[in-house]
């Protein structure tokens, strides 16, 4: 940037009831074409927050503006009937990480829960840079009071994130890692009996197996886990066979254990029904407010998050149960819920995968083909077809060999029409100014491919 007093800048808009994924991409770092100013719009929580580094240096009235231009952008897009009395007084941020703080913390997440999640980071990361098994395993010992639950958790999603990467070496790493932890880590000992108590049942899935499995369980952990695993088979039968050994128990003391395992198992299975049953009223509840709002996708769209297998499986079964009584008005309505679902779905997906499954519906070659060019058209390039082989490859392991061959000749198609990507042309490859945000990982795209409206 040249000397002087920088240019007036234009509005940037990060709106997360539009774009959900917007929110995730933020604070990971991932959004790589970022650059301050900036608002982040979340009309669900009422947040109108504003990054405004002060080395811009920009006047208060060039502030004032780009605030006004934010904000009149936001309102324009809201619904009639949506508030908009907090849009009035954003919040102001000087710094990226001020505003990934008040965003976390809005979702009951404190300073104080990131420093002890920083924490297990560490702790993952020191493991891997030890190379000798006793020198990890004094680690984990010495760590022991933050390999808790989190920690874990953070191990295995870190694990999955590899994978999805295709670094398998990393994650064979990482599950190396976590066997370790198991082995080592007070934590780690209960999730080993956890895991062994499943494997024993899912070998012999029966209500013998499982009885047993629950009487030697030591932690409510186990036992929630074993009878969500089992909760089909914990019937009459089953309390049959426990009040059976219960009779046959001559110690006062293995007998009363046997009477708590029973009352443990009845509170266990009637919370988890219960639980059940409220989380199937939910979903309940948001097919009659999608039928009811007056725009059902509009409606759907603000409560995207909600909408998952559990909404179309009760979907389904309400459309047939439609059907079998012949009430055929109810039957269209619910299809018509059932197909604003299904569009959510799509536009929830990665603008790549949109296009992929666009390709895949299109008649190849000619249909294709011309999808293709008007791809090219609009800025696409041979980064796509990587995209389609992974999903090619995947479609091939999951047995879709008809939709997997299919996609194999798009990529084909495309490698012809599509340019090779040019990281030089690349604006994403600009430095960014100051404040702008974080660096992106290496692996991090450093733009997409290209945008898709929302329908």
């Amino acid at each position: 940037m040249g000397g002087g007093r920088p240019q007036p800048m234009s509005a940037q808009v990060l709106d997360v009831g539009k774009r959900p994924e917007i929110k995730n991409a933020l604070l990971s770092g991932r959004m790589t074409n970022l650059t301050a100013p900036f608002m982040y719009h979340d009309p669900a929580k009422e947040l109108a927050f504003i990054l405004m580094p002060l080395e811009l240096n920009l006047r208060e009235t060039d502030q004032q503006r780009i605030i006004g231009q934010m904000t009149q952008s936001v309102m324009r897009d809201l619904p009639e009937t949506a508030p908009r009395g907090y849009l009035l007084q954003p919040k102001m941020f000087f710094t990226f990480q001020s505003l990934v703080e008040a965003i976390l913390e809005k979702d009951g997440i404190t300073p104080e829960m990131l420093r002890a999640q920083q924490a297990r980071a560490d702790l993952i990361r020191d493991l891997m840079r030890a190379t000798e098994p006793e020198s990890r395993r004094k680690i984990l010992r010495d760590s022991d009071a933050i390999a808790d639950v989190s920690f874990f958790e953070l191990l295995g999603a870190s694990i999955e994130a590899n994978l999805d990467s295709g670094r398998k070496s990393a994650a064979q790493g990482l599950a190396d890692l976590q066997k370790l932890a198991i082995e080592e880590t007070t934590y780690g000992k209960r999730v080993g009996i956890r895991i062994e108590a499943m494997q024993v049942f899912q070998k012999a899935p029966s209500r013998e197996t499982l009885l047993e499995q629950l009487s030697i369980a030591t932690d409510v952990e186990t036992r929630e886990t074993l009878i969500a695993m089992g909760r089909q088979l914990i019937d009459y039968a089953f309390f049959q066979q426990l009040t059976a050994r219960l009779d046959a128990a001559a110690d006062p003391v293995e007998k009363q254990r046997l009477i708590d395992l029973r009352k443990d198992v009845q509170d266990i299975r009637d919370r988890l029904d219960a639980s059940q049953r409220a989380f199937l009223e939910t979903k309940a509840a948001l097919v009659n407010d999608i039928l009811g709002s007056e725009d059902p996708l509009e409606f759907a769209r603000a409560h995207e998050r909600e909408i998952d297998d559990a909404f179309f499986s009760l979907l389904q079964a309400n459309m047939q149960q439609a059907q079998q009584q012949g009430d055929e008005e109810l039957f269209k309505a619910l299809g018509t819920v059932y197909q604003i679902g299904t569009q959510i779905m799509t536009e929830r997906q990665p603008p790549e995968v949109q296009v992929i499954n666009a390709l895949l519906s299109a008649k190849y070659p000619d249909e294709t083909e011309k999808m293709l060019i008007q791809l090219r058209d609009t800025g696409a390039d041979d980064r796509l077809t990587a995209v389609m082989g992974q999903l090619a490859e995947q479609l091939a392991q999951e047995d879709r060999s008809d939709t997997a061959a299919k996609l194999t000749s798009i990529m084909l198609q495309a490698g012809r029409i599509l340019p090779k990507y040019d990281p030089d042309k690349d604006p994403g490859n600009e430095t960014p100014p100051p404040g702008s945000g974080p660096t992106p990982p290496p692996e991090a795209p450093k733009k997409p491919m290209f945008e898709i409206a929302r329908r």
